[in-house]
């Protein structure tokens, strides 16, 4: 950040890089399977603390451990997902399990502007702090296409990928 404060919702994994070229990933969808907790967001009262807390049980996708794993040392990896603060311990231990490649996690924080309301809002916030921070995002992968529509509003190369949660 340019006055130095780490945001409290961002976990690098060793030690903060000094901006440069980043790739962001999505995980739910792209590098985590929750097919099996959709359940939970059916019907008209939706179980997102359900939906999140069960996360640790996701299977990887091992053409998303790949994608993660074949991005070069010349850039930082962001996995940005909208996963919300109280499942930080329980995401970072599998990504360390899983052995995904990335060197910052970003998650919905606590309290403030990205905590509630729609993804593509909280993901273009955090887009902004990430450019404010020095990172210059080269693309962004997601499962969801109004998130790749604001990337690319935001002049990012975005690429979709089909995981089945945001059918129309």
């Amino acid at each position: 950040m340019t006055d130095g404060a780490v945001p409290d919702n961002w976990f690098f994994r060793d030690g903060a890089p000094a901006g440069g070229p980043l790739v962001i990933l999505d995980l739910d969808g792209v590098i985590s399977n929750a097919t099996h907790r959709q359940h939970f967001l059916r019907g008209d009262r939706k179980n997102w603390r359900g939906f999140f807390t069960n996360a640790g049980l996701d299977p990887p996708y091992d053409t998303g451990l790949a994608l993660a794993a074949s991005i070069g040392d010349d850039h930082a990896v962001a996995i940005l997902t909208a996963r919300p603060h109280y499942v930080a311990d329980m995401t970072r231990a599998w990504l360390a399990t899983n052995e995904v490649r990335h060197d910052l996690l970003i998650l919905r924080p606590r309290h403030g502007r990205g905590s509630g309301g729609p993804s593509a809002d909280f993901k273009r916030h955090e887009i902004h702090r990430l450019r404010a921070a020095g990172f210059e995002v080269a693309l962004a992968i997601d499962d969801d296409e109004r998130i790749i529509e604001m990337y690319r509003s935001e002049h990012i190369f975005a690429l979709y990928t089909h995981s089945g949660y945001y059918e129309r």
